[in-house]
């Protein structure tokens, strides 16, 4: 499928488009000078697919051009992303490149769109994949640093929703990086503070939303909790799908995982790898053998319950 921000900064007025960015990072103050003003005024104007793509071009650029002229951002680039027009759709693809989320203030700027996006069909995949990261990310630094992002919790479980479950497993992975990013000593803490709000307040809790393809990541933020892992597990199991028979990745994660992570719990460690396994067919699990047996030398008597006999069905004799 066409990239549209490949074929921008591959053409001339995407290029003539750079050009002009990187003399703005020459000027002072906060707003633009007469000549880059014209030179901006004259890409956002150009007709035809040529100006689209100088358009798309500055799009991605839009915290950049913000910081730098906020007045003439906010007039010529911002309406670009509103969906009554008709450069929508592409700016947006665009805006997935950028390195950087912007300011507060420019967000709110755009919040409205930013939001319609995960309900509409038109959106790739990839690109809302990468969005609810980026709702993510938001809610993050509200929590973690009081940033002042103007979006509600309830929001971004609302947007998310929007897409059917499809962007959750990018949600899960945006909470596991944020997880493993802390240290031993701190793991509770950024549980408690961080982590574990964004995902009460962001996970949508439609049953028909929480499937397989969630489930690695969701297993990963346990798996990086350390001493949170109890108070974690509590939280995420529920939403647990059984994994995809076909790809056993998750499991041989929980078998390979620190041993600290076993002893803190090892019933919830049980209740997670029950969740994880769900009715796969017998003797078909591999690496669950492994785990199971970890388990049972940390706690004999799990050993004997009759979830761990379930379990223990499943695992391949390979």
């Amino acid at each position: 499928m066409r990239d549209v921000f490949t074929d921008a900064i591959n053409s001339p007025l995407g290029r003539l488009a750079e050009l002009v960015l990187r003399k703005i990072t020459k000027g002072r103050g906060s707003e633009l000078s007469d000549d880059v003003r014209l030179r901006l005024d004259r890409l956002i104007d150009a007709p035809g697919e040529a100006g689209l793509l100088a358009r798309v071009r500055l799009a991605r650029d839009v915290p950049f051009l913000f910081e730098h002229a906020p007045n003439w951002t906010t007039s010529r680039v911002v309406p670009l992303f509103d969906w009554a027009s008709p450069d929508a759709a592409s700016v947006w693809s665009a805006r997935k490149y950028s390195n950087y989320i912007g300011s507060p203030k420019l967000f709110g700027l755009i919040k409205q769109p930013f939001l319609q996006m995960f309900g509409r069909s038109d959106m790739q995949a990839q690109d809302l994949e990468k969005f609810a990261e980026w709702l993510t990310t938001i809610l993050i630094v509200n929590y973690a640093k009081v940033a002042g992002y103007p979006l509600l919790d309830t929001e971004a479980r609302s947007a998310l929703r929007k897409t059917g479950g499809r962007s959750l497993s990018s949600v899960g992975h945006r909470l596991a990086v944020e997880m493993q990013s802390a240290k031993s000593e701190e793991k509770i803490q950024r549980w408690q503070t961080v982590v574990g709000p964004v995902f009460r307040g962001i996970w949508p809790l439609d049953v028909e939303l929480q499937t397989p393809a969630a489930t690695f990541t969701l297993v990963r933020i346990l798996l990086a909790a350390g001493e949170a892992f109890p108070e974690a597990a509590d939280v995420i199991i529920p939403f647990i799908q059984p994994d995809d028979p076909r790809s056993q990745s998750t499991i041989h994660s929980i078998a390979e995982a620190d041993e600290a992570l076993y002893q803190a719990a090892p019933s919830k460690m049980l209740d997670m790898i029950m969740a994880v396994v769900g009715d796969a067919p017998l003797g078909s699990v591999y690496a669950l053998g492994k785990a199971l047996s970890r388990l049972r030398t940390i706690s004999p008597a799990l050993g004997d319950s009759r979830k761990f006999q379930k379990l223990l069905a499943y695992a391949s004799q390979h």
